[in-house]
């Protein structure tokens, strides 16, 4: 899924596509399925390249890193790159990055790969620890039930660590 640069005209060009959904493969045999994507934005010719701004907006289906219950995250990602055919690497030893280094994305002068477009901020838009929502109790660390759906059903007495008791007075 390609957008031509030769498609861009002065006035630019404005994009407005659907995506069927796909999966995006984690470490392992692990995967994230993404609902149907539409990708919506404005493509602008400039003298060193083509910017493009726009939005992102789906529907991802995680695991919850607490509960291990699967939920849906909806997703709305705005992004703004400036894709460009000059060199990936700054002119000299200079190894320092700066924010336009980050949002500019080297191309052969063709064409746009959609898919890599959308790989790349989907990613960057999940979160660090997928959670069902920001209270969710999460798995009993005893017995593994869900705690969400119920108690569960370990001996509630726990036995106090006698190295803690003096913390404890504290309270």
């Amino acid at each position: 899924m390609f957008i031509e640069t030769k498609e861009i005209g002065p006035e630019g060009l404005v994009v407005s596509r659907s995506i069927d959904g796909f999966r995006l493969p984690l470490t392992g045999a692990d995967a994230i399925w993404i609902d149907r994507v539409h990708l919506s934005g404005e493509l602008l010719k400039e003298d060193d390249g083509v910017s493009f701004a726009g939005r992102i907006e789906t529907r991802a289906t995680l695991s919850c890193s607490r509960c291990l219950e699967e939920y849906f995250l909806p997703l709305d990602l705005p992004f703004d790159l400036f894709y460009t055919t000059g060199p990936e690497t700054p002119p000299g030893d200079e190894r320092r990055l700066d924010e336009e280094m980050v949002t500019r994305v080297h191309i052969d002068g063709t064409r746009i790969d959609l898919r890599s477009l959308l790989t790349e901020q989907v990613y960057l838009g999940l979160p660090l620890k997928p959670l069902c929502r920001p209270d969710c109790p999460g798995l009993c660390p005893r017995c593994g039930t869900n705690l969400n759906v119920g108690a569960c059903t370990c001996a509630e007495e726990r036995t106090e660590d006698p190295r803690l008791r003096i913390l404890k007075s504290l309270l």
